[in-house]
């Protein structure tokens, strides 16, 4: 990974904002939580609007889950803290980047490693990065990187006690005592990825930085073109045919196509439109 895929991640995953409303919570239930410390980076003074950057945005959806689920506030907030207080107060971020800095598999470059150290030497910069560095964070970064590995965050309401899992072996291990003993609530994150995604998709008039030339132009045909029925197919069929249908709630199922399937580099789009207003996109990938 190179310093400008450091940059393009983190101008994604940070500079980029959700408005509670579009994920189906309203300002009364933000407001509740607010008060009682459940979502703690609402606290800030320079908070806006209620605008929320992607991980803030995903741990809304879960404590909706949650209350959902009938998990009481005093559960929630307890889990809050454990999941966003507890890694910054042992300052889990500058063991991240002291790794990332000593690692020659991190694929940082030498000016970036400098700038790296002297940030951890500058207590205002480390102290906003340590709000946003922490396992939880660590996990939707690595749903994003392995997309077919299943990422959860599983929690104990009996205990307190929560793991994330990310497809590892020690944090199965890890686990392994509490889900003998205890029920578990499981909690998938890729599906709240594609929500997330699903939003941005829809802003018209706009090519997504994150999306590559040949995704943005299907999601111009499936979404903005208004077809009945698209069906995306690649030419050897190595993955298989998504039909996308006016019946669809097309965001999310474009969201999930992308999320789910590694264009390769070099692809070129085969558009066929057909009657009816349906289209067939191929993927070709020689």
């Amino acid at each position: 990974m190179t310093d400008e895929y450091y940059i393009k991640f983190g101008e994604s995953f940070y500079e980029k904002y959700i408005l509670p409303k579009e994920l189906g919570v309203s300002s009364r239930q933000v407001s509740y939580w607010r008060k009682n410390k459940v979502i703690p980076y609402f606290f800030q003074i320079d908070q806006k609007h209620g605008r929320m950057n992607i991980p803030e945005a995903i741990w809304l959806m879960i404590v909706k889950d949650l209350t959902d689920m009938g998990l009481s506030t005093e559960k929630l907030k307890l889990l809050t803290y454990k999941v966003w207080e507890v890694p910054k107060e042992n300052k889990y971020a500058d063991q991240v980047i002291l790794k990332n800095i000593n690692s020659a598999k991190s694929g940082l470059s030498e000016m970036a490693k400098s700038i790296l150290s002297n940030q951890l030497q500058d207590e205002k910069v480390m102290d906003t990065l340590r709000d946003e560095i922490n396992h939880f964070t660590d996990m939707l970064k690595s749903c994003i990187n392995n997309i077919g590995q299943p990422h959860f965050i599983l929690y104990s309401p009996l205990t307190n006690e929560h793991i994330f899992l990310s497809n590892n072996n020690e944090q199965f291990l890890k686990l392994g005592s509490l889900t003998f003993k205890y029920p578990i609530i499981s909690i998938p994150i890729l599906d709240k990825l594609s929500k997330i995604i699903s939003i941005d998709l829809k802003i018209k008039d706009k090519n997504l930085a994150y999306l590559s030339n040949l995704e943005n132009q299907i999601r111009e045909i499936v979404l903005f073109k208004r077809p009945k029925t698209v069906e995306i197919a690649f030419d050897h069929g190595h993955i298989k045919t998504r039909k996308i249908t006016e019946s669809h709630v097309k965001e999310e199922e474009l969201a999930d196509f992308f999320l789910r399937n590694k264009i390769p580099k070099g692809s070129k789009l085969l558009i066929d439109p057909r009657s009816q207003d349906n289209y067939k996109l191929t993927l070709i990938t020689k």
